[in-house]
């Protein structure tokens, strides 16, 4: 029937007449109206079972590909739009061979994300271990949504591990298990929603923190950034209380540290306006140069919520972050959150939990914190051997990201966008402002996830396309 034969090992004999009549009528080969042959009939020609014809044509009938007239037979339904069959040339010419060899093959894209972790030295073993084990012998509550501030043995992981790196004294009642930072943010703003409408970023910043504040209604205020971090000076004392967002340790994108004059500003800023501050902790473990900066919540435990995440450390696909949250807060934002229904996987928690309280996390992270360092030191160096003084290295010698900043003396405006077209993506800092035109010729290099070959080939493609920039 229509030149129809079933292909052996191409799945059921039904699927695969269903799929060559749709295909059929979608070409336009069986035209609107045409009659198809009784079911008995068809499944003679084709060798077939009848029952198996008469699933097939109620298949289609149901999908509106044809339709069934009482006494009269089952026909191609009208108004299907066809397109042309894309005719496959199995042998291609020789013509054709030496024109698609005449093209040049795209490079490999070598992809500067800032975000990305070296996932390459991810534990996979001894996680995918602990995941089998919690799946294999943990009680059943592991399977429900369960606790929606977070399972009680991760959250009291957490808090030994602030308190033992960081120096953060808090209870395991403070901490609030989440799906990474973003829900995080999303969660205090949704909480926040009824006392404030203003939200004090930094300028530059990731976009998604505005985001979400914009779609709660906030008004944002960017504050811009400079080397010693978000210039509280500029939020006067009469500006509406609100939420004031900071990446204290380790700024992005700029990489800068937020200096304790401007730690000490900001606190008492907000304890006499009225303000919360939100401390978004993101990669602190990895500083390269010297010891750890304290978190900015040890100066006002009552007036800072800590934001936290294993993104960064280990990987993004765990999905878990966690917020410290002071006391007098804890209540309400549980409740926002039951509100929201927003919950982590239990079995994710518990293999956590067990992986920190074993010790692999910490180990994990010193290795790690080498490695970043390792990749750091060999991004200056081939930049001083590619750029010499017309690029500057700028930010903290920390996380997995440096500032490269190309002098305007020694380039003409960039469009970077462009870089994509010779293999390379990476951001520049218009990407992560809301003020724009205030930083020419600065891009961010995220280097976690990337070998050393690949950044010094990703660096010599951006030499290639800067090149073309420089004034002679």
């Amino acid at each position: 029937m229509f030149g129809f034969r079933a292909a052996a090992g191409a799945g059921s004999v039904t699927k695969q007449l269903c799929s060559y009549l749709r295909q059929e009528i979608e070409s336009g080969a069986l035209t609107p109206g045409l009659q198809l042959p009784p079911t008995r009939r068809a499944a003679l020609d084709l060798g077939i079972a009848r029952n198996i014809v008469i699933e097939v044509y109620e298949q289609l009938t149901a999908e509106g590909y044809l339709t069934s007239r009482a006494g009269s037979g089952t026909f191609v339904a009208e108004g299907i739009e066809t397109r042309k069959a894309m005719k496959i040339d199995p042998m291609p010419s020789s013509a054709s061979t030496a024109r698609s060899e005449s093209v040049p093959k795209k490079p490999k894209l070598i992809d500067f994300d800032g975000g990305l972790p070296d996932l390459s030295h991810f534990p996979r073993r001894l996680w995918s271990k602990y995941v089998r084990e919690m799946t294999d012998s943990a009680v059943e509550n592991i399977f429900s949504y369960g606790n929606i501030q977070g399972l009680p043995a991760l959250r009291e992981a957490i808090a030994d591990y602030l308190y033992r790196v960081k120096g953060m004294a808090c209870s395991m009642d403070q901490i609030v298990i989440t799906s990474g930072t973003s829900e995080g943010i999303l969660l205090l703003a949704s909480t926040f929603s009824d006392r404030f409408h203003t939200v004090y970023t930094e300028e530059p910043t990731i976009g998604f923190v505005g985001d979400i504040f914009q779609r709660l209604n906030y008004t944002v205020h960017p504050i811009e950034v400079d080397h010693q971090g978000m210039q509280i000076q500029r939020i006067e004392h009469n500006f509406p209380a609100g939420l004031i967002v900071l990446t204290p340790s380790h700024q992005y994108p700029t990489g800068s540290i937020l200096s304790i004059q401007r730690r000490q500003m900001a606190i008492a800023l907000a304890e006499k306006a009225g303000h919360y501050i939100i401390e978004d902790d993101y990669d602190s473990e990895f500083r390269h140069k010297g010891g750890p900066v304290p978190p900015l919540q040890l100066l006002a435990p009552s007036k800072v919520i800590y934001a936290g995440t294993f993104s960064k450390t280990l990987s993004p696909a765990l999905r878990i972050g966690f917020l410290v949250v002071p006391p007098e807060l804890i209540e309400q934002v549980i409740r926002t959150k039951t509100e929201l229904n927003l919950t982590t996987s239990g079995i994710m928690q518990s293999a956590l939990a067990r992986f920190i309280l074993d010790g692999h996390f910490d180990r994990h992270i010193h290795k790690m914190r080498a490695i970043y360092k390792r990749k750091r030191l060999f991004i200056a160096e081939q930049c001083r051997r590619l750029f010499g003084d017309r690029v500057e290295l700028l930010g903290d010698e920390a996380g997995m990201h440096v500032q490269l900043h190309f002098k305007q003396d020694a380039y003409g405006p960039m469009d970077w966008h462009n870089m994509e077209g010779l293999g390379v993506r990476l951001s520049s800092f218009e990407d992560y402002a809301v003020l724009k035109g205030r930083s020419p010729g600065k891009v961010v290099l995220g280097y976690g996830n990337l070998t050393e070959r690949e950044i010094a080939e990703g660096l010599r493609r951006i030499q290639q396309f800067t090149d073309s920039w420089r004034r002679i």
